[in-house]
């Protein structure tokens, strides 16, 4: 798997630029730069799955995308995508190569085009990132010729006949470059359905360490069981849903060693878990009507007393609702797994959060409503 920062995005403008080329409509450009940027959504899973059967591979290596299952996890995960338009198959085939001599052995048109350019753009994203010259880049293509469809090998070259095309991959400009690019295409959802989207980057998440399997599922469902105790309307409900399914999006940022780690973090290796609500918080606060859902998801770690982290909030800016994930992810946490402890009992988690709240730390109200809510479910 790439480690190269950015390497999404570089394959999504590269994917871009070829299919401009070649005269993709713009549904069919916004929907293959969707597709680009999540062509490697399966690797966490993947890598879960061969480390619960005792195979290590480390994510420096390459090796994840040396097989298949990268590619089967991620088109699952994307079953319930909401593209423009369904297209089967397009992570599935993203590995295959036009002569037939890929993963499953998919040859020439029969490969799905989006998959045709996302294979091409991946390797030129790769070669570039790991200090390829253009020429060298060039090279590579002309070499590998029999793994590309011969219209995009064409259509590549040509673009990289461009300095523009290769300084827009810079770190600084690739992701304004790719901006400029995305189509103006305008979708409404109701905060049900992008549950819908986010339940598919919960999955991705908790993919992230065999100790989190399921701690965002767990933490959305339980969530939903607080929210209807206190009635809330709909669309709060729903908002707290998705909010509950984001709130560790900042640790796909977090080495799986520190996240795994069976001993005691060093102080930098804790400095970095702090770190994963500020990432949390800078992913979802550019999308536009995520603000409540920004704050709610971002604000889990934070305590009453000033306490927490990464930002040490205290009662005067801490809502009801990010006092309510704050609490459902400390129980969560408590009555899971992890690599230094195992799962604690419903009365166990309870009476530590109590204590916590005694100290000014957590909402007391909440956690005794969650001991009346959960009792008797969770032993």
């Amino acid at each position: 798997m790439p480690t190269h920062s950015n390497h999404g995005m570089r394959v999504a403008y590269i994917s871009a630029r070829l299919a401009k080329k070649i005269g993709f409509s713009e549904s069919s450009l916004f929907d293959l730069i969707s597709y680009s940027l999540l062509h490697d959504n399966g690797v966490m899973a993947s890598l879960r799955k061969m480390k619960d059967k005792g195979v290590t591979i480390s994510t420096d290596s390459g090796a994840v995308e040396a097989m298949p299952l990268h590619c089967i996890e991620g088109e699952k995960n994307l079953a319930n995508f909401p593209f423009l338009m369904k297209r089967e198959n397009v992570i599935l085939y993203h590995h295959e190569n036009y002569d037939g001599s890929g993963f499953f052995g998919i040859a020439g048109n029969k490969i799905p085009i989006f998959s045709r350019i996302i294979h091409l753009a991946d390797l030129m994203a790769i070669w570039y990132s790991s200090g390829m010259g253009t020429d060298q880049v060039m090279d590579s293509i002309v070499q590998n010729v029999h793994m590309f469809d011969p219209d995009l090998c064409e259509a590549a070259l040509e673009l990289s006949a461009n300095v523009e095309f290769w300084l827009d991959l810079n770190d600084m400009f690739v992701q304004r470059a790719l901006v400029a690019m995305q189509p103006k295409v305008s979708r409404e959802f109701d905060f049900r359905k992008l549950r819908e989207i986010s339940q598919i980057f919960s999955r991705i998440i908790d993919a992230k360490s065999p100790f989190t399997g399921s701690h965002s599922r767990g933490i959305s469902e339980k969530t939903g069981f607080i929210c209807q105790y206190y009635e809330f309307d709909e669309q709060t409900y729903w908002q707290m849903r998705v909010a509950a399914d984001l709130h560790d999006l900042g640790k796909l940022i977090v080495p799986s060693s520190i996240l795994d780690k069976p001993g005691k973090l060093s102080r930098d290796e804790f400095r970095m878990i702090q770190a994963h609500p500020y990432y949390t918080r800078k992913i979802l606060e550019r999308i536009d009507g995520f603000e409540e859902i920004t704050e709610w998801a971002s604000n889990h770690h934070e305590k009453l007393n000033g306490s927490g982290y990464p930002y040490g909030r205290d009662s005067s800016n801490l809502d009801f609702n990010s006092r309510i994930l704050a609490c459902v992810d400390i129980y969560q946490a408590l009555t899971e797994d992890r690599p230094y402890r195992k799962a604690m009992e419903h009365r166990k988690a309870i009476n530590i959060m109590k204590d916590m709240a005694a100290q000014g730390q957590i909402e007391a109200s909440v956690t005794e409503d969650m001991d009346s809510i959960f009792s008797g479910v969770m032993n």
